[in-house]
């Protein structure tokens, strides 16, 4: 048994022992926290995440001493598992799951990367958190390795190795370099005079007229669907197929100004494929195919939400719905002005305006309730409601719970992450949860326990 698992067994088994002395949790308290995923590259210099559905995927990416190039994935459930990983031999700047997270996509420099689970680290979770040894050919905590080459020889990991707290082989000199195998690349060279190297050259060392050569680390959009990625090259969307570029679609021409794609969403587990777009003041959805569903145009830069089968957008003063396969507006609801990014959370849709948070019913957009409070922009995946309550990260790094009157709890979180890398919020239960991208996770009662029910 780890330290990890038998610090959390100790945890459980004191939570147990209070709850059969009839100890009552206030709204507030921390019931468990859990580190998983995160933190995997020294002297990272992008990190991203992705969700799907109940997943999470951490990604990490930078140039060290010890380690050379790399990426770190990491797949967690929102129990904390740790579902799969993958370490890839290249720098990324940018990640995207398709709808099971099943495959992940990595955004290279001049690239698209596609990544399924390595042989035997796809091992899901026993009930009690542990996972089933594999074959050798890596593990379900991802402590698989290889022989550094690009290939898994098969052979499990070197006398001699162990594992440190940070995830990372260590042989006694240092973190190994594990690398596994991609199950494709498709290069962008034909679209994109993009540097190919963290250095912001080409390959052929020149870095003349090279876009972003001055910010090699900077996040580049990408999305995915149940067919293949889609990423942005300026005012170009691309998709990426099998290892190939299936077709550019150039949005400048339904641009008014022209300008760079700065954002894109693909299809999720429950919505149509595709993808959509958003440049400048104009929102575009795209078919599989390339072919264009419809265009909106907003009143200022659009903050964009993809759902399902509706793209909600916060349009000046607005939240506008849309129907997603064709673009007809299922609702407009004014709420006042904000630039905080719109949170769907199951049947409700949170909105943040004038330093509170507005519920509105997802289908109808009819107002529900207020609570009299919020999350900054920089924090607004934390943002869950319930039952007339919002929980959010503030931005001291507190966890706060609010309603119609106001504050209803606080509590500090010991978590190492600044407040702005809360990554996501969710109720689980009697509690509401929070995930940071350096793999901490924590739960906290939401609402007084009654004793006289223990």
């Amino acid at each position: 048994m780890n330290r990890r698992t038998l610090l959390a067994t100790l945890a459980t088994g004191t939570t147990a022992a209070l709850a059969g002395c009839g100890y009552a949790y206030g709204g507030g308290d921390v019931r468990r926290t859990e580190f998983v995923g995160g933190a995997s590259v020294f002297m990272a210099g992008w990190h991203g995440h992705a969700t799907t559905g109940d997943r999470i995927v951490f990604a990490e990416s930078g140039d060290s001493p010890f380690e050379g190039e790399r990426t770190a994935v990491d797949v967690v459930d929102r129990d904390a598992d740790l579902r799969w990983s993958f370490r890839h031999a290249e720098r990324s700047v940018g990640v995207a799951a398709g709808p099971t997270t099943d495959r992940v996509y990595l955004r290279e420099l001049g690239g698209v990367v596609a990544i399924t689970p390595p042989d035997g680290s796809g091992t899901m979770a026993n009930e009690d958190g542990t996972a089933d040894a594999d074959d050798g050919n890596g593990t379900g905590d991802g402590n698989g390795t290889d022989d550094g080459n690009g290939t898994d020889d098969g052979n499990g990991t070197d006398d001699g190795e162990r594992m440190d707290d940070g995830g990372r082989m260590d042989d006694g000199d240092g973190p190994s370099r594990r690398v596994d195998t991609p199950d494709w690349r498709a290069s962008l060279a034909d679209v994109t005079a993009e540097p190919t190297d963290a250095g912001g050259s080409d390959a052929d060392g020149s870095d003349e007229d090279r876009p972003d050569s001055d910010e090699p680390d900077a996040a580049r959009p990408i999305a995915a669907d149940a067919h293949g990625a889609y990423v942005a090259v300026d005012a170009e969307v691309v998709a990426v197929r099998e290892g190939r570029v299936a077709w550019t679609v150039d949005l400048s021409d339904s641009l008014d100004p022209s300008g760079p794609v700065v954002g894109l969403w693909g299809g999720g587990p429950a919505g149509p494929d595709g993808v959509v777009a958003v440049a400048g003041e104009t929102v575009v959805a795209l078919a599989p195919d390339g072919s264009r569903r419809w265009r909106y145009e907003t009143e200022t830069r659009p903050l964009l939400a993809v759902d399902g089968d509706l793209v909600l957008c916060r349009d000046g003063e607005a939240v506008v719905a849309r129907s997603r396969p064709n673009g007809e507006e299922a609702w407009r609801t004014d709420v006042g002005d904000g630039r905080v990014p719109l949170r769907p959370i199951g049947d409700r849709v949170a909105v943040v305006s004038r330093g509170e948070t507005r519920v509105l019913d997802r289908r109808s957009g009819d107002p529900l309730w207020r609570a009299g409070g919020a999350p900054g922009a920089e924090r607004h995946r934390s943002l869950v409601v319930d039952g007339g309550r919002a929980y959010y990260v503030g931005r001291d790094g507190e966890a706060v719970a609010v309603d119609a009157d106001g504050r209803v709890w606080t509590r500090e979180l010991d978590v190492s992450a600044p407040p702005e890398a809360v990554l996501d919020g969710w109720i689980n239960g009697e509690t509401v949860a929070f995930a940071f991208d350096s793999g901490e996770f924590v739960w906290l009662q939401r609402r007084d326990e009654d004793p006289g029910l223990l």
